[in-house]
């Protein structure tokens, strides 16, 4: 049975917060893949009003974004007792110095990131 009472199974959600729509794709191809509902965003903005509603049990985050930086928002996470739990993964194409940087929030997948790498990364977040 579902919360929801509608028949419709729900999976845990996932957010890409990604503005390339190819990398968007694949990643929410991998992240059905694990049994999560993906959940896709080209900016921030959008995001965070998704995240009124919303609570996901992990998101991928790009940190370089048309309406700012994804490491921005994770820090807004961070601080939001409700939200600490949610599982991130940025993935981004910083600099190594950047990467560091935005590393001490979360793990950084750096892009391009190899298929089997984010699947190893997806997997590690989801068994948490």
């Amino acid at each position: 049975m579902t919360a929801s009472g509608d028949g419709q199974e729900h999976r845990p959600r996932a957010f890409v917060i990604e503005d390339d729509v190819h990398t968007q794709r694949l990643l929410s191809e991998l992240i059905a893949s694990k049994g999560l509902e993906p959940i896709g965003f080209t900016r921030i903005a959008s995001a965070k009003r998704a995240l009124r509603e919303w609570l996901p049990a992990v998101m991928i985050v790009d940190d370089d974004l048309p309406d700012g930086e994804g490491a921005d928002l994770v820090a807004e996470l961070r601080a939001d007792p409700r939200m600490r739990h949610v599982h991130v993964l940025f993935c981004t194409a910083a600099e190594p110095a950047r990467r560091r940087e935005i590393g001490r929030l979360a793990r950084v997948i750096h892009k391009p990131f190899g298929l089997h790498e984010m699947e190893r990364a997806l997997s590690e977040v989801v068994a948490h």
